[in-house]
Formats: structure tokens, C-alpha cells, sequence
């Protein structure tokens, strides 16, 4: 079985438990808060994949360090995961739970790249176009990249917009790069 596809099938269970507990959102978050420790932590990251520490510890560390800030369903779901050998797959699940959950309150994750912080106006403005276009409710992500030298750049899905003056200069690049003067044999 893919990875992708064993995530996304303990992440639906998961969604349906939660969806029927009426706790979709509270663990959605829990599941953003996973994800972020296990990006920001590899070391624990290891520990959790290490077959030598039993799943008895697994399971204490991960009450430990989420006890308290997550839903006792997480736990209890956290806990399942490593009774049957599957907490490599947790970071996964994370994500395949956040799209779902995402699909199912119909919100489009919104990456904005720019070369300084975009102004409040400028956040709007590009924020109501693509939920214009798509209707679906936005969730933006801002990122500052000052490679970019000025514009934006906007992805979602499979959809990347540039506007960065990186990319415009690029093309004239690529055009001077062209010796149209120059007789082809």
C-alpha cells in the first residue's frame, strides 16, 4: 500500500470521527500542530520512528509533549498509530487530515510570495480575486522572499502566478540572449 493512500485512510477515519464528534476543526488544528513539530523537531521526529523504543514509550513521549494541547481523540488516535506500526506515517496523515478537512469547509490554501511584507490592502485585494474566481474560502499563507526583487508570486493547487520582477528580468535576459541580427545557416 502507497503511503499516500494508507495516510489518506487514516486520515478519513480520523475526519469521519471528528466530523461525527462534531471536533473536525479543533483537530484540524491539532493536526497543524503536529505537523509543525515534527517539521521543526527531527530529533523527535527519529525518536518516533525508531523500532528499538517500545510503543508503550512512543505513546507516553506523544502524551507528554502534546497532553494538554490537543483533543483526547488525537491522543487516542496518536496512540492507535503506534499500536499498529504506522507512526512514520504520522506527518502524512497530518497532511492528508488538513486537506481533507480543507476540501470538506471548502478553503483553497493560498501561498503569497513577495519581496517585503505585502500591505493590508494588497492582501485583500489578491485574497478577494482568487476567491472570486475559484468560490472557495481563502487560507493565506504569506512568505517573504527578496530574491523576487518586487511583484509577488501566487500559488495554489497546481497554479503558480508570477509577477516578481525576478522572472521579468529573466525573460529580457532570455531576449538579449537572442542575437536576432546574426544570419542562421
Amino acid at each position: 500500500m502507497r503511503v499516500n493512500l494508507l495516510a489518506k485512510r487514516y486520515a478519513q477515519a480520523l475526519f469521519d470521527l471528528a466530523l461525527e464528534m462534531k471536533l473536525e476543526g479543533k483537530v484540524e488544528k491539532d493536526m497543524h500542530l503536529v505537523e509543525h513539530v515534527l517539521q521543526d523537531h527531527r530529533e523527535f521526529k527519529k525518536l518516533l520512528k525508531n523500532p528499538v523504543v517500545d510503543d508503550y514509550k512512543k505513546v507516553k513521549l506523544l502524551n507528554a509533549v502534546f497532553g494538554g494541547h490537543v483533543q483526547e481523540l488525537t491522543q487516542k488516535f496518536f496512540a492507535l498509530i503506534i499500536k499498529k506500526d504506522r507512526e512514520m506515517y504520522l506527518e502524512p496523515v497530518c497532511e492528508a487530515y488538513i486537506d481533507i478537512y480543507q476540501k470538506y469547509n471548502n478553503i483553497l490554501p493560498l501561498e503569497l510570495t513577495t519581496a517585503l511584507k505585502a500591505d493590508k490592502k494588497s492582501r485583500e485585494t489578491i485574497v478577494d480575486k482568487v476567491a472570486k474566481a475559484t468560490k472557495m474560502k481563502i487560507e493565506l499563507h504569506e512568505l517573504v522572499d527578496e530574491d523576487i526583487i518586487g511583484g509577488f508570486v501566487i500559488n495554489y493547487e497546481d497554479y503558480e502566478f508570477d509577477a516578481s520582477i525576478k522572472r521579468q528580468l529573466k525573460e529580457l535576459q532570455n531576449e538579449f540572449s537572442k542575437n536576432l541580427f546574426i544570419k542562421k545557416l
